[in-house]
């Protein structure tokens, strides 16, 4: 039997069938490429945007992928949809992909929240070789955030101290926010990155309760200024546990945050401290 058929991961799927996310990057491809434009799509997936690239006016798209279980369908795809002329799937890694010319547009969407997983940065450190002088990148930057929070960690009658995430099918999953929203760290995709980040925050309080998690979250600002913070398939906020404890407003902590973007949770290491009144640090 012939290995031609989506990914056993159900992502591709999941990607696909968000409707939010979906119609925000075709608002965004279709506002920002122009007739006639070679256009890279890293990480295609279903291929859908790079259908969107050419009926926007591409030239030419070079759709790379690397999972050998979607080329078969991929490559049957763009054919039934009468654009094999136009699409050139690249079969391989974009972090290492070769491009046979410059592009005018990148698209890249293998974006995971707070950039931890998936390899976006990775992949665009590769890719911003092959654009073209003044050329457009579809997602221009990326912003990440923290926040102290209260969020449930009661699962079948029993309390479990474990990552997890927003999911808004879940509504008794939504967090209640104790802190503002604070950005760690701006991540420009026109120009290559260090994939380290190591920070260390000062957060306060502003209402009185309690706490037990720290609330990672983004917010995508496309090249035509059109912004996306989370959707189904697209940077839930994710929330690591920390000790539940009683907060009141004014109270003080240091977050101290580290991680190398696109190498996993695995990777990541944090430590909120409360700060006494003897502390200075705001």
């Amino acid at each position: 039997m012939i290995r031609e058929y989506w990914s056993g991961s159900d992502i591709t799927f999941w990607c696909l069938v968000d409707k939010k996310r979906t119609e925000y990057f075709k608002k965004a491809i279709y506002k920002t490429i122009r007739w006639g434009d070679i256009v890279i799509d890293a990480g295609t997936g279903s291929g859908i945007m790079a259908l969107f690239a050419v009926k926007a006016g591409a030239k030419r798209v070079y759709a790379i992928e690397s999972d050998s279980n979607l080329w078969g369908i991929l490559e049957d795809n763009f054919k039934k949809s009468g654009y094999s002329d136009r699409i050139v799937l690249i079969k391989g890694d974009a972090r290492k992909a070769t491009i046979p010319e410059k592009a005018d547009v990148i698209i890249c969407e293998m974006v995971a929240t707070g950039l931890i997983d998936e390899i976006q940065v990775s992949a665009m450190n590769n890719l911003i070789n092959y654009l073209k002088p003044g050329g457009k990148i579809l997602i221009d930057r990326i912003r990440n955030f923290v926040e102290l929070v209260y969020n449930s960690d009661k699962f079948y009658y029993h309390k479990m101290r474990i990552v997890r995430y927003e999911y808004i099918w879940h509504p008794e999953l939504k967090s209640n926010i104790y802190t503002k929203k604070y950005m760690y760290k701006e991540v420009a995709f026109n120009k290559k990155n260090n994939r380290k980040i190591d920070v260390i925050i000062p957060i306060k309080i502003f209402k009185t309760g309690r706490i037990n998690g720290i609330r990672i979250s983004n917010e995508t600002i496309f090249a035509n200024g059109a912004r996306l913070r989370n959707s189904e398939a697209y940077c839930i906020p994710l929330i690591l546990p920390i000790k539940e404890q009683k907060v009141k407003k004014g109270d003080k902590f240091l977050l101290m945050l580290s991680y190398e973007m696109c190498a996993g949770l695995k990777n990541l290491y944090y430590i909120i401290k409360r700060l006494k009144k003897i502390d200075t640090v705001y």
